[in-house]
């Protein structure tokens, strides 16, 4: 299985399987990193909306797939529909591949009114 944080050496106590917790140095000791990955990308013409989730979305959907899932639905109906949209998408892969069981599932979806394509 994945690589595990456990509370106890023996790990017969609860294990979370993780390796980044965002400001969480009270278990840097144990292996997490608490620094966070941070990315920078100057927003264009072509950024109408950005997608952020939780390993529970990114688990068996691509980036490209959640794309073309929110893409339509935020132009026509708009980001919250879209959300819910991806993450529908997400419950279903995970009851594809794992049955009963699923990661928890979060996803936000914004939308860049001021960057969209406006008629001449």
């Amino acid at each position: 299985g994945p690589a595990c944080v456990w509370l106890d050496a023996n790990m017969t106590l609860p294990g979370l399987a993780m390796a980044r917790s965002i400001g969480d140095h009270l278990v840097t000791s144990i292996g997490v990193i608490a620094e966070p990955e941070v990315m920078e990308h100057e927003l264009g013409r072509d950024d109408l909306f950005l997608i952020m989730a939780s390993d529970g979305v990114w688990e068996f959907i691509s980036s490209d797939e959640a794309v073309a899932i929110c893409a339509p639905i935020v132009a026509q109906a708009g980001a919250t529909e879209a959300c819910t949209k991806l993450i529908e998408r997400a419950a279903a892969k995970w009851r594809e591949e794992e049955g009963d069981y699923r990661d928890d599932i979060t996803a936000i979806v914004c939308k860049f009114p001021c960057l969209q394509q406006r008629p001449a």
